[in-house]
Formats: structure tokens, C-alpha cells, sequence
């Protein structure tokens, strides 16, 4: 099996009830090595593993970004320095925003003007062992976001994979 595996969206997730608004999702799914890690621990463990290559994409997404007039989020790795119980709704974590933190889905998004992000990092216990699934969804609101899913639409899932790969699998 070819790890992280790509899934159907997950029906117990908290994002599940807006796929059907989404105009891009994703979702993939690893066994987890630690069953006690939580999903903010969980996705600590990914960002804090994501490969250079990545973080390079993000600063050049960043310098374009701002030329056109849309948020620098900075590189994944941002703000992923604390604690894992330490986060809270409104904190940031890495690039993203954390809505909801609970014991079993940890939710982040980014809200902007070409786009609205939408993560879930599920936490299951499968009868083979814990798993983790990290969803996405994407909410486009004009012309420049369709303009900017095209590459980002082809390169997120090699992104995702990568840090789940090396941070959990």
C-alpha cells in the first residue's frame, strides 16, 4: 500500500458537512506510530517534518502572494514551537489558524480574500490500530482563486503526503 493512502473524505469528520460547497478536497490516511499522540500532537509531528523543498515553495508562494496582493502565510513550520496542549482557538499553528481542538479532530483554516482553507486532522482507532487522516477543503471566491488551485490544486497532495510521510508514518 502506497502510505499515506488517499481516502474518500472522511464522513466523521466536523468538515464533512461542507464538502458538498467545496470546490477542491482531499484526504489521506496513515497508521500512526504513537496511539496517545493528540491530533494538535499529530500535527506538530507533520509540520515539524516538512521537507525543505516544501518550506521553499512556501517563501516563493509568499513573495508572489504579496505582489498580487494576497496573505503571506508564512512557512509551515511557523508557530510550531510550543507545547502541543498549549494551543487554542484563534492561535496559530504553522500557517494556519486553529478553530477547534478536540480529543479526537483538531480543525485549522485560513480565511482570505482569493480563498478559504479548511484542515481536519482526524484521529481513529482502527482494529488494525490508530490512524490519522488529514483532510482539506477549499472554498474559492473569485478569478484569482481558481487562478491560484491551478498549480496549488496539482502540488498540495505531493505536500501533504511528504510531511505525513516523514512525520507519522
Amino acid at each position: 500500500m502506497n502510505l499515506p493512502a488517499s481516502i474518500p473524505f472522511p464522513s466523521d469528520s466536523a468538515l464533512y458537512q461542507d464538502l458538498a460547497r467545496a470546490d477542491f478536497a482531499d484526504a489521506y490516511r496513515t497508521p500512526l506510530r504513537d496511539r496517545t499522540a493528540t491530533p494538535v500532537e499529530i500535527f506538530l509531528q507533520a509540520t515539524r517534518a516538512t521537507p525543505e523543498w516544501v518550506n521553499t515553495l512556501m517563501a516563493l508562494r509568499n513573495v508572489v502572494a504579496r505582489a498580487i496582493g494576497i496573505k503571506d502565510v508564512g512557512i509551515m513550520g511557523a508557530n510550531a514551537s510550543r507545547p502541543a496542549d498549549s494551543y487554542a482557538s484563534g492561535d496559530r499553528l504553522g500557517i494556519f489558524t486553529v478553530i477547534e481542538s478536540g480529543a479526537h479532530e483538531l480543525l485549522l483554516g485560513i480565511d482570505d480574500s482569493h480563498l478559504d482553507v479548511r484542515v481536519s486532522v482526524l484521529k481513529s482507532d482502527a482494529a488494525d490500530g490508530p490512524t490519522c487522516t488529514i483532510s482539506t477543503l477549499v472554498r474559492i471566491k473569485n478569478l484569482l482563486g481558481h487562478l491560484y488551485m491551478l498549480p496549488v490544486g496539482r502540488i498540495h497532495p505531493h505536500v501533504v503526503r511528504a510531511m505525513m510521510r516523514r512525520g507519522l508514518a
